[in-house]
C-alpha cells in the first residue's frame, strides 16, 4: 500500500510541476543563429521618377501601399530621380534639384537617357545584357514584390551607423545563409523623405505642398558597390565591412536613413536590403 502511494504521489508531482517549453533555434557553425530565424528576404524597389512627372505620384503611392502591408523593414523604397530633364529638370515653379550624379549613371545603364516615367526595378531581377527584363511599371509592383519576398534567403545583413564630427560611419556584417559560388558588392547609399517640395500631379496641377519620400540622396559607398566578399562563402563564415561619408548639413537627420544592399556583380541581382536609421 505505501509502494503504491508512493506511485501517485510521483505522479502527481509530473503533471503538476510547472514544464518547461523547449525552443529550438537554428545553429551556425555551433553557434544560435539568432540572424536567418529573425531575417527573411526583403524588396528594394528602385523608383525612377520626377517632380515634373504626373503620373509618378500613383507609384511612389503604391510603394506606400506595400510598406503599410508587409512593413517597412520588408519593402523598402528609394526614389531615383535621373533623366530626362522635362520630368526632373529644376524651374521657378519646381525648384529642388533632386537629381544626383550617381543616378543618372545608373539609368543610363540599366535602361538608357530617356525611359518612360514612372518606372523601375525590384531587387534588379531579371536584368541581362540586352533586354528589358528587368523593369516594371508600378501595377506589377505587388506581384512581383511578394515573389521576391518569398524567394530564398542567401545572406542576411545586420548594420550600424553613427554621425561623429559632421561624418557619417556605417558598418556592416554579412552572414551566408547558403554557399555562395560568386563574389559580393555591397552598396551603402543616404535617402531622406519628407521633404516638401512642389510636384506635378495627374491633373495636371501643381502641389505646392507635396511630401516627397525616399529620395536618393548620396552614396556612401561607390554607385556600383565595394567589394564584400569572395567566392565561396558559406553558412558561417562573417563579412565585415566598415564605411564613411562627409554628412550633408542640409539632410534632417530625423527624416534620414541609409539604405545597404548585397548583389551578385555577374548578374547585379540584390541578395539582400536593409534599411537602418542614422543613429
Amino acid at each position: 500500500m505505501r509502494k503504491l502511494f508512493l506511485f501517485f504521489a510521483l505522479l502527481s508531482l509530473i503533471f503538476l510541476t510547472p514544464q518547461c517549453d523547449v525552443v529550438e533555434q537554428p545553429f551556425k557553425g555551433g553557434i544560435i543563429d539568432t540572424t536567418s530565424s529573425e531575417q527573411l528576404r526583403n524588396v528594394l524597389i528602385e523608383d525612377w521618377t520626377g517632380h515634373r512627372c504626373k503620373n509618378c505620384p500613383k507609384a511612389s503611392k503604391v510603394i506606400e501601399n506595400l510598406v503599410d502591408t508587409y512593413g517597412s523593414e520588408r519593402i523598402i523604397g528609394l526614389a531615383v530621380h535621373g533623366r530626362p530633364s522635362s520630368f526632373t529638370g529644376v524651374t521657378s515653379d519646381y525648384p529642388t534639384d533632386f537629381t544626383t550624379p550617381e543616378a543618372k549613371a545608373l539609368q543610363n545603364f540599366f535602361f538608357g537617357n530617356s525611359p518612360p516615367l514612372p518606372i523601375g526595378m525590384l531587387n534588379r531581377e531579371n536584368w541581362a545584357s540586352t533586354g528589358n527584363g528587368h523593369l516594371s511599371g508600378r501595377n506589377d509592383w505587388p506581384t512581383l514584390s511578394a515573389e521576391a519576398m518569398d524567394s530564398t534567403l542567401r545572406i542576411a545583413l545586420e548594420a550600424s551607423t553613427s554621425l561623429d564630427l559632421g561624418q557619417l560611419n556605417v558598418s556592416v556584417q554579412g552572414f551566408p545563409q547558403t554557399s555562395l559560388l560568386h563574389d559580393l558588392k555591397i552598396v551603402v547609399l543616404v535617402k531622406e523623405s519628407n521633404i516638401m517640395s512642389p510636384q506635378l500631379m495627374e491633373d495636371d496641377t501643381r502641389d505646392p505642398d507635396y511630401v516627397h519620400m525616399n529620395v536618393l540622396r548620396d552614396y556612401v559607398t561607390d554607385t556600383w558597390g565595394s567589394s564584400f566578399g569572395t567566392s565561396p562563402m558559406v553558412p558561417g563564415d562573417t563579412l565585415n565591412g566598415s564605411y564613411s561619408l562627409a554628412w550633408n548639413g542640409d539632410w534632417v537627420k530625423i527624416n534620414t536613413a541609409i539604405v545597404v544592399y548585397v548583389f551578385n556583380p555577374d548578374n547585379y541581382r540584390i541578395l539582400q536590403v536593409i534599411e537602418v536609421p542614422v543613429g
